[in-house]
């Protein structure tokens, strides 16, 4: 069973500790960290976190969080295309296709509170920029007006073939 010293240790050895708001372990060995907006070098301080905790034993999901201070527009409509469109905006730096054409979004679903819910997955699962990828998709979704938060899972099943390129892409990386 995966502890919260244990946790903390390999936390306090990328960020200080002031910068840690939250720190939640379950019962399935997931962990869920909350950082505060302040967190210096947070691109960084992301990868790095990720690479240390996925070297504890019996770790699951991991999840790292920023603390949010956003007003909402209740009024604001938000929809699946308006959601799709702006994370068209993260780019895959290795490849140079956003997460919505190369097939990474597996799922999208609004929540009646305006919680903005994505389930995708990266190219594959040893990316270094997985953390990057990650914040910068929660990031897009934030810039809605309307969204209330962003909850972002991470899963490789299925894992993540080439199949899954958008066909206007597949034609311009010569797939076809």
């Amino acid at each position: 069973m995966v502890t919260k010293e244990e946790v903390m240790e390999k936390v306090k050895a990328v960020v200080d500790e002031k910068y840690v708001k939250g720190l939640e372990i379950g019962e399935d060995g997931s962990v869920t960290i909350t950082l505060s907006k302040d967190t210096p070098d947070i691109d960084n301080v992301l990868i790095r976190l990720n690479t240390e905790l996925q070297k504890i034993e019996g770790i699951g999901t991991i999840t790292i969080n920023r603390e949010r201070d956003k007003q909402v527009d209740d009024n604001a409509e938000v929809t699946r295309e308006m959601i799709l469109e702006k994370l068209k905006e993260v780019i895959d730096p290795e490849i140079g296709v956003d997460v919505v054409n190369l097939g990474l979004i597996y799922e999208l679903d609004i929540r009646p509170d305006k919680t903005v819910y994505v389930k995708m997955t990266m190219t594959t699962p040893g990316c270094p920029l997985t953390m990057w990828i990650l914040r910068a998709v929660e990031d897009k979704i934030l810039e809605i007006p309307g969204v209330k938060d962003a909850e972002i899972e991470l899963t490789f099943d299925p894992p993540w073939t080439p199949d899954r390129i958008s066909d206007e892409y597949k034609k311009k990386l010569g797939l076809y």
